[in-house]
This record gives structure tokens, C-alpha cells and sequence, in this order.
């Protein structure tokens, strides 16, 4: 059969010390009890593994059955941008830690994999994808998410800087519309119905100029100038490299610096997942889903049907006060809020839009460790491991506290019995 056998033989079969060259390039130098690998025994696999220790009847007296990822606590919470550590262990039946050495072990990461809805896009495409869905232990399937250990940039603003900022701009807006109220404000009190009008049509436009739509005539219009620190859609971004295989040492693997990379342009699973939660909003609430300017229009036509029973009732945005008191007009500071909180809302969105472009999208995933060693040790392929890992922002950076002077109890009982001692006498 193509081995080659140097040792001892009893009746015509390998008993004793001996080396045995197999076909396969194969080489085991140890100890042999009637043709089968038994006693203490080096074992030098074709496919990279090594085991150096005891042997019974063929097989490993410690032979590795599954795979084991090391964590404290579960699911593992990872931030957008920082690097996470993962540490594997082959273990027997026993839950101890078999030693062997070279095995090749991978890792990759999954997000929950959606159904397409029928006659959609997705469902059309459903049989050109390659990659199909992979069962966890956690009751769903999942579909495979770039991971790597490239480094990603970590410059960008953490969760309080972005409020600081945002409440700064807030204010800036504040006193610029305060002083535009000011100058205007005789005027904009006599045209308090008219004004609503006009603002909740201006709103529509400016909205749906924010969506790339002009229905002024001239079609489909490009969207706003984007800004440099995002990634426009045309840009085509090339995929990180995946994580490398890792080979265990003493039945270890690590890897170390480790990211979930940004999502391809498309991914599948978030456009079904968003597909999916659209179609459960419509069908939870009973109704066809509609556009956003089938809802836009029919908001601006209630408000003009309220304004002409009521026109007190309305602000200077066109929007029903909730304080509904008969014949009272709103203030300018309304408007100004509601003005104010429409673009922080848009600023807010940007930050998110640019983390989702910069990092991995908040969620949760399924990291996926697999014994890929080819051809497989001995013939046999040990158990994957599965974890969840819930992907959140960055942390935000805390601020040193001041210290100030510490209350000194005894100094304060003092200062009380002398003032009291002054009052008595």
C-alpha cells in the first residue's frame, strides 16, 4: 500500500518500537501493539499536526473532540473601531486541553440571515448566492460578515464629543433664529396661518430634496453635497482581508487585533432585514405600507383642514399644539425649538450614516471558530464553536473629576461649638 515500516514484528505484524513512513507522507515513531499504534509515540500528520504522547488501541489517549472559545461572559460586547482578542482551546470529551500541536483552525463572523420576501429584488437573486446559510445553536441561521485584523481608523468622535457638539451647534441656531424672531416678530404674528402653511410645504421640499427627489419638474435631483469625511456611494470601497488561519500550539490558538469590518455595499442580510421589519410594521398595523410623501402629504392636509376650523390651534410650522387651548397663538420659540431638533436630527443622522460607513453596523453577530485542517487528523474533524458577540458605539471618553477640598467632619463640629459658645456668651 506504500508504506514503509523500519522496526519490530510479531506473527507478521508491526509489535515493538518501529517507524512507520506512510504513503501519505505521514510519519508516526513510537511504540506498536499488534499493527496499532499503542504506548507512548510520535505522530507527524501530513496535514501539519503534531502529537507527541500516549497512544491506545490507534488513537490519541487524549484525542480532541471539540472546539472551546475563552471568554468571561456572554455574549462578548465589542466596540465599533477597537480591536477584541479571541482565544480558542481544543478540548477532549472531559473539557481538558489536548496538546496537540499544528491543527488549523478558522475563524469568521455571521450576521442573522433574513428570508427574502417574495417578488423582491433579493428573492429574484436568491439562487445566484453563493454563500449559503450556516446553523447556531442560537436558534436562527446566519450568513457569512466580513471579518478581519486590519487595522481600522479610530480617530473618529466618540459619543460625548458628538453631543458637546451638537449642543453647541444647538445653541449657535438658537440665538441666530432668537434674533431673527426679534426683527420679524410683529410681522410674522399677523401672517401666524399663513406662515404654517408655507413652512409645512417648505418642509415637504426641503425633505425631499434631502431624499435626491425635485417636484418641481425637473426629475430625479442629486443629493446634497456629501461631506469629506464620509464615503460617497460611487466610491467603490475594495473588501478588508480576512483573518488568517491559525495553527494551535500546545491546543491554543489566538488572535490577536481583531475587527468586524464595514459591510459590503449591499449586504444582502441588512437589506432583507430592513425589507422585513417594513413588511411587519405594515402587516402589525393592518394597513398597506406608504412612501414617505404619500405620508408627508397627507400630514400637510390635515393641517390645513385643523386650520380652518381652528387657526389658533396650529404654530408657526403648521403643527397641531398639543396645549389646545381656544384662540391661542404660539410663540416663536416653538418654531425655533422644532427647527432646531429638525437639524440636529439631520446632523445625528449624518454621524450615524458616517459610523456605519466607517465601522461594522451596531448589532448582533455570530462569531464561528471551524477545524479546518486538511486532510483531517485521523480522519476526524472536531465540533465548532459559536458566540455571540453584540456589537455597540464607541465608549464615550470620561472626563477626569476635579477634586475638591474633602469635608472634614471634626473641623465642622468645631467651627458649630465655637459658634455656639460666641452666641452664649
Amino acid at each position: 500500500n506504500g508504506d514503509r515500516y523500519e522496526g519490530y514484528w510479531v506473527a507478521d505484524k508491526r509489535h515493538g518500537p518501529g517507524v512507520l513512513h506512510c504513503a501519505d507522507g505521514s510519519i508516526f515513531d513510537g511504540n506498536f501493539d499488534n499493527d496499532e499504534f499503542h504506548g507512548h509515540g510520535l505522530y507527524r500528520h501530513i496535514s501539519g499536526v503534531i502529537y507527541d504522547g500516549m497512544w491506545l488501541k490507534g488513537f490519541p489517549a487524549k484525542m480532541a473532540s471539540k472546539l472551546h472559545i475563552v471568554v468571561e461572559n456572554t455574549p462578548m460586547v465589542i466596540r465599533q473601531g477597537t480591536p477584541f482578542t479571541i482565544t480558542v482551546q481544543c478540548l477532549n470529551d472531559e473539557n481538558e486541553v489536548v496538546g496537540d500541536e499544528g491543527r488549523e483552525i478558522q475563524i469568521t463572523a455571521g450576521f442573522k440571515y433574513y428570508q427574502p420576501s417574495k417578488g423582491s429584488a433579493l428573492f429574484d437573486m436568491i439562487e445566484d448566492v453563493e454563500d449559503k446559510p450556516i446553523d447556531t445553536p442560537f436558534g436562527y441561521q446566519v450568513v457569512h460578515y466580513p471579518l478581519t485584523n486590519q487595522e481600522q481608523e479610530n480617530d473618529g468622535p466618540s459619543e460625548e464629543d458628538e453631543e458637546q457638539e451638537l449642543s453647541q451647534s444647538q445653541t449657535q441656531l438658537d440665538l441666530k433664529e432668537d434674533e431673527d424672531e426679534n426683527q420679524n416678530n410683529k410681522e410674522e404674528e399677523t401672517k401666524e396661518g399663513e406662515d404654517g402653511e408655507k413652512l409645512a410645504e417648505n418642509e415637504k421640499q426641503d425633505d425631499e430634496k434631502e431624499d435626491g427627489v425635485d417636484n418641481s419638474g425637473g426629475g430625479v435631483e442629486e443629493p446634497d453635497e456629501i461631506p469629506n469625511n464620509t464615503t460617497t456611494e460611487t466610491e467603490s470601497v475594495p473588501l478588508p482581508p480576512p483573518v488568517p488561519n491559525c495553527r494551535s500550539e500546545e491546543g491554543v490558538c489566538v488572535w490577536n487585533e481583531v475587527y468586524l469590518a464595514p459591510a459590503p455595499p449591499m449586504y444582502r442580510p441588512f437589506v432583507a432585514m430592513e425589507e422585513a421589519e417594513n413588511d411587519k410594521k405594515s402587516s402589525s398595523r393592518g394597513k398597506p405600507a406608504i412612501n414617505k410623501d404619500d405620508r408627508r402629504s397627507s400630514i400637510v392636509s390635515e393641517q390645513r383642514r385643523q386650520t380652518i376650523h381652528d387657526p389658533g390651534n396650529i404654530d408657526r410650522r403648521g403643527s397641531v399644539n398639543k396645549d389646545s387651548s381656544p384662540r391661542r397663538y404660539s410663540t416663536g420659540k416653538t418654531y425655533t425649538a422644532t427647527k432646531s431638533n429638525s437639524i440636529l436630527d439631520k446632523m445625528r443622522r449624518q454621524k450615524e450614516k458616517a459610523l456605519e460607513e466607517k465601522y461594522a453596523k451596531t448589532g448582533e453577530y455570530v462569531l464561528m471558530v471551524h477545524d479546518v485542517t486538511n486532510p483531517p487528523f485521523l480522519g476526524r474533524t472536531i465540533e465548532p464553536a459559536f458566540l455571540l458577540l453584540k456589537l455597540k458605539r464607541p465608549e464615550a471618553k470620561k472626563r477626569a473629576k476635579k477634586e475638591g477640598k474633602k469635608w472634614d467632619t471634626s473641623q465642622h463640629i468645631r467651627r458649630s461649638m465655637v459658634a455656639t459658645e460666641g452666641l452664649e456668651d
